[in-house]
């Protein structure tokens, strides 16, 4: 295997025992994500945005909450989909407010 591949590979291991804990940890996760996809999703705005060595370095409990935050912002964009327009016109105007 070439080298970037198991830098890859490593990456999805990686991310994919964080986002086991973060499902185990917030049932809203497992209800709203699909955790193949959700890691696939993570791995790649990784790659795209971070450099190897700068995720690597990373603390278990820093990656843990970026893919939190990650994981939080794609669960409300799932709900926010099965709502109606009325709803929707609620949460603009409570978005507004705040």
């Amino acid at each position: 295997m070439l080298s970037t591949e198991l830098q890859q590979e490593s990456m999805f291991h990686r991310i994919e025992k964080i986002v086991a804990v973060l499902m185990e940890e917030r049932p809203l996760f497992k209800e709203e994500l699909n955790a193949k996809e959700i890691i696939q999703e993570l791995c790649h705005l990784f790659q795209k945005n971070l450099p190897i060595d700068e995720f690597n370095n990373m603390q278990d409990q820093d990656l843990k909450a970026r893919c939190s935050g990650i994981m939080v912002t794609e669960a409300v964009a799932g709900t926010l989909n099965e709502l109606t327009p009325e709803q929707i016109a609620i949460f603009d105007e409570m978005i507004k407010r705040k």
